[in-house]
């Protein structure tokens, strides 16, 4: 069976079913290529760090 076809059938699905397919692909896609399922979060900074930046970088007195 080809991808289009079953593409074809699936947009035919309701909508509950349909996020059941894409969570049950997703799953068996991560099994298969788990480079492509890695999570990218990016780092959060802390809100010292952030006001540290912002008073190098924005708020400068003019001496270094």
């Amino acid at each position: 069976m080809k991808a289009e076809e079953v593409y074809n059938i699936a947009i035919h699905l309701p909508e509950k079913e349909l996020e059941r397919l894409y969570t049950l692909l997703e799953k068996r896609v991560c099994n298969i290529k788990r480079t492509y399922c890695k999570p990218s979060k990016k780092k959060l900074i802390t809100d010292e760090e952030a006001r540290n930046y912002l008073l190098r970088t924005v708020f400068r007195t003019g001496t270094n």
